[in-house]
């Protein structure tokens, strides 16, 4: 029972494999470890923008206009 040699390039793409797999799992423990806490500790960053504050002053200076929807459509389109 002689064993086949195995060719270079056959060694070389197991090698390939095995280091893919390990950087991987490297990687991976890394993300848990490290990443991921970091991730919830942060608040996500604020951009500044406020999307319902134009739609509240619209609303408080329409509240006693009595045509109330053709007001808030006005200021709408404005704003």
């Amino acid at each position: 029972m002689s064993s086949s040699p195995q060719s270079p390039l056959a060694l070389l793409v197991l090698f390939m494999v095995c280091l893919a797999v390990f950087g991987s799992t490297v990687a991976g423990a890394y993300y848990y470890a490290v990443d991921l806490p970091q991730q919830k500790q942060a608040p996500p960053p604020d951009n500044g923008l406020k999307p319902f504050k134009k739609y509240d002053i619209c609303e408080s200076n329409c509240k006693d206009k009595p045509d109330y929807y053709n007001c808030m459509t006005e200021c709408n389109l404005i704003c």
